[in-house]
């Protein structure tokens, strides 16, 4: 047992079960602020984006435009997925102007994920009379605001023969027939070989339904492909207000690009011009389209404007992935300019390293739902072999390797993997989730939801029994990269789901010792668990997002002696869980907790020793006036939390709602 781990919290459940009580319910905090049980690490609070639905694509990502590339199934006239004749489809055009998804021609012509053919849209205009004066086509659900500019662009090609001649009108546009127009620009002088062709547009209206529109004026055949619009306020291809919620929550670091995705991903897929990458089929998520745009440069730049460390998970022989492949893009990021994969970043419009240190090897390989699955002893052998083919190219790396949190077969991977790869890792990552079904026949389901923080809080301490047993002195802790519940918006997104990972969080504080790091899963999208919701135009956090917040901002550097007596959800389930916390400057003690019923309010006492503070303290406190009350795009803070003064003498009373999520912050006088 690491020390000081199994002493950090003890929990005394008073009373009788919750349910059927009549008084008001009490619960006391007993905190003894000369009694350290362990230190939490500055690291403790970090973050997981995946190339998963809409995590990164339209949810990280400024890109306005679907299928930019025209790479989608294509409808009866030739238009691929996501675009539409214009004026419409009511009369037929008579040849007017016909279109056809084509690799003859393309920009660029060879897709480098599949090595196959890239694809363009072939646009024929067509002298006629009895047809449409406006013909072209356009893009809808597109959400422009007045007076904010869009840069966009397209690339063409006209053909020596019979090639097209005259000009394209660029239109953002009310999405109907004969619909007003906000703004337009005349792009001119199209001809000879693939060019790129920019445009400004700058409404004069807020539309969150307008289209983008290309109309053309002339006659003849031209190829056209990679268009793009953006905000002209987007820095990188990223979303301002995504980037912004970033900002705010202030992870740590953030894990990218997976996830499942990792294991099949090529990092030169993502570098380079962004017009030369390919989309490439996202085997991991439903074989989504998924666009190359966003990749290394992109996400280190971001990391870098946030302030916050990056960390990247490397393909594990996942799709023909090799350790010289991880060694590559190591010396990409990291390399000197005089390096091979150094030059080409250099190349690439970033000639400093970034020095990235943190690095995981693979993802979940011990499951089959990835690529590179293998047994436990396979597994250990290649992290072997790619940690010391990346260290070969930078020394200084911190390597993570793939652990198993609570699955039958967990300490036997776990165990091969530190007796084999254990000299060469610094951390095992854990992925802890738990759904809904696995609670389902429980007598009280909810209950038990909660109490599997618990669990998961005890096996942390196992495993790191296990690392002492099996890979002494070297060190390791465990990053828990992903967690959440497998669950429905209703609770995920609820009061309900902050609250568990309010006692996930107390669980990681307690644990420190042996816990470094942990990722709520995801960060944005992705699924109904991503932190963050992204829409078209909207976006909103989840009570997880503003918990997660709590407590990356009063971290605190001590982890104090605390007991807690409280009521019972259940049997060995309290109803209140609290960790406290001091600043690493002393001047500052933190009393997260949070209250699991979901009907009663909880008055709380709490009894501090050893840390004289002023009368005045602060109190952060997150929750809901109805049970099912959660963030919506229709009303994106619904649920966030207020802060008051409350009076602490030598004891602080606290009323802790039900389903609430509280900091309390005292202050050296």
């Amino acid at each position: 047992m690491r020390p000081g781990i199994a002493a950090a919290m003890s929990l005394i459940a008073i009373g009788s079960s919750l349910s059927g009580q009549t008084a008001e319910p009490q619960a006391s905090v007993r905190i003894d602020a000369t009694r350290i049980e362990n230190h939490v690490s500055p690291r403790m609070y970090a973050s997981f984006v995946e190339m998963m639905a809409q995590d990164v694509k339209w949810g990280l990502t400024a890109e306005m435009i679907h299928d930019r590339s025209f790479e989608e199934a294509t409808d009866y006239l030739g238009l691929p997925a996501h675009w539409r004749l214009e004026p419409d489809e009511r009369n037929d055009n008579v040849g007017a102007i016909t279109f056809a998804q084509t690799d003859a021609e393309a920009y660029p012509a060879t897709n480098r994920a599949t090595s196959g053919p890239e694809h363009s849209l072939r646009v024929t205009l067509a002298p006629a009379d009895i047809t449409d004066t406006r013909r072209g086509f356009s893009q809808g659900s597109l959400s422009v605001v007045a007076g904010r500019s869009y840069h966009g662009y397209f690339w063409a090609k006209v053909p020596a023969q019979q090639g097209y001649s005259g000009r394209i009108e660029t239109a953002l546009e009310e999405d109907q027939t004969d619909g007003r127009r906000y703004a337009s620009a005349f792009v001119d002088g199209i001809s000879g070989g693939w060019r790129l062709y920019r445009f400004t547009l700058t409404p004069d209206r807020t539309d969150r339904f307008a289209k983008l529109s290309f109309i053309f004026d002339g006659r003849g055949t031209l190829f056209m492909d990679q268009v793009s619009l953006e905000p002209a306020d987007a820095r990188d291809q990223v979303r301002p207000d995504s980037e912004e919620m970033i900002r705010v929550l202030h992870p740590s670091f953030m894990r990218w690009p997976g996830g499942n995705v990792a294991q099949e991903y090529h990092w030169q897929w993502g570098i380079g011009p962004r017009d030369d990458r390919p989309t490439w089929s996202n085997k991991s998520w439903s074989n989504a389209p998924e666009p190359g745009d966003f990749g290394t440069d992109e996400y280190l730049s971001l990391c870098q404007r946030i302030g916050i460390e990056p960390s990247i998970t490397v393909n594990v022989d996942g799709a023909g992935a090799t350790p010289e492949e991880a060694a590559a893009w190591v010396e990409y990021v990291n390399g000197p300019v005089t390096s091979k994969y150094g030059a080409m970043r250099a190349a690439n419009g970033h000639p400093a390293p970034y020095g990235v240190r943190q690095w995981e090897l693979g993802n979940e390989i011990f499951g089959n739902w990835v690529r590179g699955h293998v047994t436990a002893e396979q597994y250990a052998e290649a992290a072997v072999r790619y940690a010391r083919a990346m260290r070969a190219v930078d020394p200084r790396l911190r390597l993570i390797a793939v652990g198993e949190g609570i699955f039958p077969n967990s300490d036997a991977w776990n165990m091969a993997v530190l007796r084999i790869a254990g000299a060469d890792i610094q951390y095992l990552a854990i992925h802890d989730y738990i759904s809904a079904s696995q609670n389902a026949g429980a007598a009280n389901p909810r209950a038990t939801m909660m109490s599997r923080a618990g669990e998961f809080e005890t096996n942390y301490r196992r495993i790191g029994d296990l690392i002492d047993r099996t890979a002494p002195d070297r060190g390791i802790k465990l990053i828990v990269n992903e967690w959440n519940l497998f669950y429905g918006a209703d609770v995920i997104q609820s009061m309900e789901g902050a609250v568990y990972a309010s006692r996930m969080m107390n669980g990681f504080e307690r644990d420190g010792a042996i816990v470094d790091a942990n990722c709520i899963s995801d960060l944005l999208n992705g699924w109904v668990g991503g932190v963050i919701q992204v829409g078209r135009d909207r976006i909103y956090g989840t009570p997880q997002y503003y918990a997660v917040k709590l407590y990356s901002e009063h971290l605190g550097t001590d982890t104090l002696r605390t007991e807690i007596a409280s009521p019972k959800l259940q049997d060995g389930t309290p109803a209140v869980d609290a960790v406290a916390t001091r600043s690493t400057d002393g001047s500052q003690l933190f009393v997260k907790i949070s209250n699991a019923d979901t009907n009663r309010t909880v008055s709380t006492r709490i009894d501090l020793n050893g840390f004289t503070h002023s009368r005045k303290a602060t109190l952060d406190i997150l929750h809901a006036s109805d049970p099912i009350q959660r963030n919506t795009f229709a009303d994106p803070v619904a649920v966030v939390p207020h802060e008051k003064v409350v009076e602490c003498s030598a004891v602080c009373v606290i009323e802790l709602p039900p389903d609430s999520v509280a900091v309390l912050t005292l202050h050296r006088p």
